[in-house]
């Protein structure tokens, strides 16, 4: 996932501008937008702050975070409207698997207290090509002492591996997981 920085000038899905940047952050001569920020949003006809909203790594100019794309224009509008970014060559990054664990799904929206317990995994087995290997034996163990054990699939897949919280998982293939086998 990929969230733009905002800039001074900025608009909001209400028609709000931006009215504040930081001094010693830009983005080509532009002052970059930060958490607090006035925003004046013709909307309600209020000066709303812009808050974050969503994944977000800490950076800061003059002690301010950076604000990012659909982040919140806090003013009199109900729902309050999001923030649009004017530019795309200033951006902050986030893997899956970093989302998660920020507790936010792979589009950036805040994820079920459901989903936030539920880890899962798959592993597929590949040749040095990186074509899969069907009928590999595999032995799969969680930090829990569950054990998984069989066949790849023509697809190189093994089982699904479910686990309540984050966790390392055990795997051997081919002779070393057919000792685990005896075990």
């Amino acid at each position: 996932m990929k969230r733009n920085m905002l800039v001074l000038g900025d608009r909001t899905t209400a028609g709000g501008i931006v009215q504040e940047g930081v001094a010693a952050g830009f983005n080509n001569g532009t002052p970059l937008a930060y958490h607090g920020a006035l925003v004046h949003c013709p909307a309600c006809k209020s000066n709303g702050r812009l808050v974050g909203a969503g994944p977000s790594w800490p950076m800061t100019f003059d002690g301010k975070q950076v604000a990012l794309e659909n982040d919140l224009c806090i003013c009199k509008c109900d729902p309050p409207p999001r923030m649009i970014a004017s530019k795309n060559d200033m951006f902050m990054t986030f893997e899956g698997h970093q989302l998660a664990q920020m507790g936010y799904a792979a589009d950036g929206s805040p994820l079920s207290d459901q989903a936030m317990h539920a880890f899962d995994e798959q592993v597929r087995i590949l040749d040095e090509h990186g074509e899969p290997l069907a009928n590999v034996p595999y032995h799969i163990r969680d930090q829990s002492g569950n054990e998984y054990q069989g066949l790849t699939d023509e697809d190189g897949l093994c089982p699904r591996v479910s686990t309540g919280s984050i966790e390392t998982l055990s795997i051997a293939v081919g002779v070393a997981a057919l000792e685990k086998w005896k075990k």
